[in-house]
């Protein structure tokens, strides 16, 4: 059984992708979100002309993100409590993850990355942006496979009525 605060990253990351966790569709879109992601960042990278390579654009990445989920579940697992006001639930955890995912950002990846502080926030966004892109194009990918299969589990299905009537 997962920590109160991994749930809470969990039900954070089910509602934001539409998909539970596990599940084949969440596994799909979030590699393709990731990938996108750090490719854009390594592109950008070098454009930039840092010597890093793909790792260190993954890690610089992957690291604030992770602090950001984990300050998101702290903040919704101690501070909602604390705060007795009707936006701390919906607001407090959101403000955490935002706050410490930019600090995270501005200390780490910067070392990371071995980038200036606005070229990093610049990169961090940039590949941010093409990884929500990717999200929707896979979102529209998997609607028209889904659509797909309904079209073909009906075709199959007319076919065997018809053949039934036959025989």
């Amino acid at each position: 059984m997962p920590l109160p605060g991994i749930e809470s990253v969990i039900r954070m990351l089910e509602a934001l992708l539409g998909y539970e966790v596990g599940t084949p569709l969440f596994n799909v879109t979030v590699g393709v979100s990731l990938l996108a992601w750090v490719i854009v960042a390594r592109v950008f990278m070098a454009m930039f002309s840092t010597k890093r390579g793909i790792f260190a654009a993954f890690f610089a990445l992957a690291v604030p993100l992770l602090i950001g989920l984990l300050a998101y579940g702290m903040a919704e697992l101690h501070a909602v409590p604390l705060v007795e006001a009707d936006w701390a639930p919906a607001a407090l955890p959101w403000v955490g993850f935002g706050l410490f995912l930019f600090l995270a950002v501005l200390v780490l990846a910067k070392r990371i990355l071995d980038l200036p502080a606005g070229v990093t926030v610049f990169v961090y966004i940039v590949a941010t942006s093409a990884a929500i892109g990717a999200y929707f194009g896979t979102q529209v990918t998997m609607g028209v496979i889904e659509y797909g299969e309904q079209q073909v589990e009906e075709r199959d299905k007319r076919v065997k009525d018809e053949l039934d009537s036959l025989l």
